[in-house]
């Protein structure tokens, strides 16, 4: 990473202020790639406790509201986009005629494989690994699409939201936990260059833009009842309710 110099009228010192931007820039990015590999994209030791034991406990208040959310019907087709380890498709979707995960570390898609071996095998559901911007399943595949506790560090959101979109069919609804609640004078940034927040009108004019109408947003307090829920959980979630509007008909 090349920094640009800052020369000073002290003897010795020209170089202090790069020396300490690169140190603070240094431990941003060892930071940032340590959030990643825990709970981002589980990779390696840390990543496979991560995934093995912190997340399910701490995801496990999400998976609830989601399931109560998502109202989900025994004839929908569900894809859960940054699936984990698939509880939530085996705890709250078992009554779901198919459903499907996508995740983008192999952890993930393998723990959840083991999870849901029995619906595999009867082919009423799939794990694949792939990544939300570019969905392996044709246009208009889905009559759900939840998302929850990923969304915030997807690199392109826009992105994101037109691949769901595009593999929804019309109407369809999106149930997507976008980040958590906001102070009123939040502006939406990042965080470690990783880590997405949103004001709430951005994330409304951003579902919006995806083309998705009867946008809702809500919001859910998650602290669940372990220690560590409570001790992780933090502002309310934030959960968004969105439906593709169905095609146009032909005169």
């Amino acid at each position: 990473m090349a920094v640009v110099s800052m020369q000073s009228s002290a003897p010795g010192r020209g170089t202090e202020p790069s020396v300490i931007a690169t140190s603070r820039d240094a431990v941003t990015g060892l930071l940032a790639r340590a959030a990643q590999s825990w709970a981002g994209v589980p990779s390696g030791p840390l990543g496979w406790v991560c995934a093995r034991w912190v997340m399910p406990r701490w995801h496990a208040p999400i998976y609830t509201a989601m399931g109560a959310a998502a109202g989900l019907l025994p004839d929908d087709e569900l894809l859960e986009v940054a699936c984990g380890s698939g509880i939530f498709l085996a705890e709250h979707a078992s009554h779901v005629g198919y459903v499907a995960g996508l995740d983008l570390s192999d952890i993930q898609v393998g723990l959840a494989r083991q999870r849901m071996a029995d619906r595999l095998a009867a082919g009423t559901a799939e794990v694949v690994l792939g990544d939300v911007a570019a969905l392996p399943w044709p246009d208009d595949r889905f009559s759900v699409v939840t998302c929850m506790g990923s969304f915030e560090a997807f690199p392109d959101p826009a992105a994101a939201l037109a691949e769901i979109y595009r593999v929804l069919r019309p109407g369809g609804r999106a149930v997507l936990n976008i980040g958590e609640q906001a102070a009123p004078a939040t502006q939406t940034h990042q965080m470690l260059d990783v880590y997405w927040v949103w004001a709430e009108h951005d994330v409304r004019a951003m579902v919006e833009a995806a083309g998705f109408t009867d946008v809702d947003i809500s919001y859910v307090d998650y602290s669940g009842d372990t220690r560590l829920s409570k001790l992780m959980s933090g502002p309310d979630l934030r959960l968004v309710h969105a439906v593709k509007p169905t095609a146009p008909t032909v005169p």
